[in-house]
């Protein structure tokens, strides 16, 4: 049987903000990490390393550098912004242990779970950006 997403770790996902650190240009991409596999918390340098094989993966694609964190960025991790489709996707965060992914499409972001058919629309990327106050 496969596993379900824990509903208070999944409201921790939704409620997810994005930092681009570049932009991409791709009207549909997903946004990836390798950190935090099973969201089991590893040190920093893991969480790195994990991401250089992640990056190596993807690499082929068009991609930008992302943050994904709470709304007031005490939590951080380190993301990707990956111009590859849906199915391509879902595999390779499988691949990192990835308990979910999201999903732009044309400016709506979506959060699509890897372990069992969860999905939740999740509105207007551009709602999602992180503001930091100043």
């Amino acid at each position: 049987m496969k596993q379900m997403i824990d509903e208070t770790l999944w409201a921790a996902y939704a409620s997810s903000c994005f930092d681009f650190k570049s932009p991409i240009f791709a009207r549909n991409f997903s946004i990836i990490t390798a950190w935090n596999p099973e969201s089991q918390q590893l040190p920093e340098s893991e969480n790195c390393a994990n991401n250089k094989r992640l990056l190596e993966k993807i690499c082929q694609y068009e991609w930008a550098c992302v943050r994904v964190g709470d709304i007031q960025f005490k939590w951080i991790e380190e993301s990707f912004a990956v111009a590859a489709d849906l199915e391509t996707s879902l595999q390779i965060a499988r691949e990192f242990g990835q308990n979910a992914i999201y999903y732009v499409r044309q400016g709506q972001l979506f959060l699509y779970a890897c372990v069992d058919v969860r999905v939740d629309h999740l509105g207007l990327l551009s709602e999602k950006i992180y503001k930091k106050l100043e």
